[in-house]
């Protein structure tokens, strides 16, 4: 296993020459102290980061150290042209002996973009990054002395050179940073690797892309264990955890308001930009980060050396990490700081992962091993019954987001309600997971951990993503079980599986109708649901406690109400317009032609879809029958849930 050190050096307080020298003797100790590598970040213009030129520093490391191989992460191909890229870094290369590692990206930061220029093509900068890869590539695997040409939409260049060439060929090691699809499809097709980091992410979060992208380029044909996928993870180590929580959090603090004041955010996010605009809308509305919710959710790790050695042995089980680089500088923290936490990481965490075997994520294994009976993070964490976790494109460069747990019995699809995700399945989970099922969640486009602006978020789109993902996963005859404004979409799934589905389970299902109309006297108005809506577009936050609030019929407590709430949160606006089809969409004829069994749990004092509603299925489809929870609401299976899994584990085990 491989560890680094990383600067992006912020300095708030302008005193540069210090932050320099003190950088340069951090890596000069590391070294010392073992650490393979150090990598340098490329900022413009603001206090986040005074490297802007990572290349200059990369020599003068290259100077004082003997042995470190020296990283860039990343070099922004949109800020400078390419064939001069190339060309220094092909001198840090020699300078070094060969000691360089590539990492590109293509910035996100708009002051930079404008800073340097080019703030008129951010929207293009996808491609301009891949026409620019492609030069400095080109221009470093040629044989020396022969021309290079490139013709594309961004650069037009005729028979150039690059001198020096690099030592090691035909190209230094290039790694790629981005969590896009189009970037997976680049890095499967040219065997690049991946630099991934939880900076602006949940740990969870981090670990489905890094598995999913595994899966990915597998697919692609790569040998995962031949690619490298370092993470970058700010860590501060001290002798106890209230001694590196006190020292990191004033750091800590500065860094994250810089970093959230720097993305592109507010009107006029630019195209392939909007995760970034949606992170700043999510952090705003949760009230703003704090160092615990950083340490709950594994974007950082704060503490002793004890409780990172137990995390590190998860993340290389769960997702194969073999590469660690370690952001320990971070917000201008205090010099003396840092090299504790050099000295305790390499005394303590190295040794025990030196020698440590690479291996494939567990969900990618042949045989999965069984989880362990505890986790390390948050007990929302996926990784705790998940076996297979991913993103499933399904419209442009937009992906929904799954979960696989396999097994060896009937595959069962649990489909969330409007605004919440996975999560919501997570009282029923083991019990089907007990019973032996195969079981996959995903979160609807725009809710949870899926991108958040598509172009169709319809009902019958919805589904189609639905059957996209049995497909994709092979599941025969699964049987397809929604909630709430899931169950709409489970009824139009169902129906256009036909006979590859094996029955159909609505759980306070608002399906075949959510709204009434004159031959259907069940439910609430399309006014009813337009007033929800523009209630949420003037108070998102307080519209949707409230909706939460009514989802079960007694006070659940705060605890199950506060992560119904979460789950709203977490939820794009462009979820919005679900909810707006579903209070016209009309599936009697849908559920009337199914040929499968239909199962009904229904709460009768559900304040969302009258039971009424319920019972009027009995009268469309001869193979549904109701069951009836009379203490529940909408959410029998929080509620009751006890009643609830055996009826539902008995239903699928006829």
């Amino acid at each position: 296993m491989k560890f680094g050190i990383f600067y992006v050096l912020e300095c708030p307080d302008h005193d540069f020459a210090r932050a320099y020298r003190e950088m340069l003797e951090q890596i000069s100790y590391a070294e010392r102290l073992g650490f393979d590598e150090v990598w340098l970040a490329e900022h413009h213009g603001s206090d986040y980061g005074s490297m802007p030129s990572p290349q200059v520093a990369a020599a003068a490391i290259a100077e004082r150290t003997e042995r470190m191989r020296i990283g860039i992460a990343v070099s922004n191909l949109t800020f400078d042209w390419p064939v001069r890229i190339a060309e220094d870094y092909a001198m840090v290369d020699v300078l070094s002996g060969g000691r360089l590692d590539f990492g590109v990206g293509r910035g996100y930061q708009p002051q930079e973009f404008h800073n340097m220029g080019v703030g008129d093509i951010q929207g293009e900068s996808r491609g301009v990054f891949v026409e620019a890869l492609e030069i400095i590539r080109g221009l470093w695997s040629k044989p020396v002395g022969e021309p290079f040409s490139f013709h594309g939409r961004h650069f037009d260049i005729d028979k150039v050179d690059c001198r020096p060439t690099p030592v090691q060929r035909p190209t230094p090691p290039i790694y790629i940073a981005s969590i896009s699809p189009e970037t997976l499809d680049l890095a499967a097709d040219q065997g690049y690797n991946m630099l991934v980091t939880p900076t602006l992410m949940t740990m969870p979060e981090l670990n489905s892309f890094v598995v999913g992208a595994k899966r990915r380029l597998r697919d692609h044909g790569r040998d995962i264990l031949d690619l490298d996928f370092p993470m970058n993870w700010q860590i501060h180590l001290a002798d106890n955890e209230e001694t590196a929580v006190e020292n990191a959090r004033d750091a800590l603090t500065w860094y994250f308001d810089a970093a959230l004041a720097a993305v592109p955010q507010g009107a006029g996010v630019p195209p392939t930009y909007e995760r970034y605009a949606e992170l700043v809308t999510a952090t705003e509305e949760a009230g703003g980060m704090t160092v615990e919710g950083l340490r709950d959710g594994g974007v950082v790790y704060v503490g002793d050396p004890e409780g990172l050695i137990r995390q590190l042995d998860t993340l290389h089980d769960e997702t194969g990490l073999q590469h660690l680089i370690c952001w320990m500088r971070f917000g201008g923290l205090e010099h003396e700081k840092v090299m504790r936490s050099l000295e305790l990481f390499a005394e303590h965490v190295i040794p025990r992962f030196r020698d440590r075997e690479p291996v494939i994520p567990r969900a990618l294994r042949d045989t999965p091993t069984s989880t362990a009976s505890t986790h390390p993070f948050d007990s929302t964490s996926p990784f705790i019954t998940e076996d297979t976790m991913g993103f499933l494109p399904v419209e442009n460069d937009r992906s929904i987001y799954f979960e696989h747990h396999r097994g060896e019995g009937r595959p069962v699809v649990l489909i969330h309600g409007w605004g919440a995700t996975t999560r919501a399945w997570d009282t029923t989970l083991p019990a089907l997971r007990a019973n032996g099922n195969e079981i996959v969640t995903v979160d609807l486009r725009c809710c949870g951990r899926s991108d958040k602006d598509f172009d169709d978020v319809s009902i019958g789109t919805l589904a189609s993503d639905i059957v996209r993902l049995v497909d994709h996963l092979g599941l025969e005859q699964p049987v397809i079980n929604g909630w709430s404004l899931g169950g709409a979409v489970a009824t139009a799934a169902a129906a256009q599986l036909g006979d590859r589905a094996s029955a159909l389970v609505l759980t306070g299902g608002a399906s075949p109708r959510y709204t009434a109309s004159d031959d259907w006297p069940h439910g609430g108005t399309v006014a009813d649901v337009e007033g929800v809506l523009a209630s949420a577009a003037a108070n998102r936050a307080e519209t949707f406690r409230g909706v939460a609030a009514a989802v079960c019929a007694e006070d659940p407590g705060e605890a199950v109400l506060d992560s119904i709430w979460d789950m709203f949160m977490a939820m794009g606006p462009r979820g919005d317009d679900s909810l707006r089809d579903l209070a016209t969409v009309d599936l009697r004829k849908e559920i009337t032609s199914l040929e499968i069994p239909i199962l009904l749990l229904h709460g009768r004092a559900d304040a969302f879809v009258p039971f009424s509603a319920a019972e009027a299925v009995l009268g469309l489809n001869n193979r549904a029958e109701v069951v009836e929870f009379h203490s529940s609401g909408h959410a029998p299976f929080l509620e009751e849930r006890d009643r609830y899994l055996a009826e539902l584990t008995g239903f699928l085990n006829r």
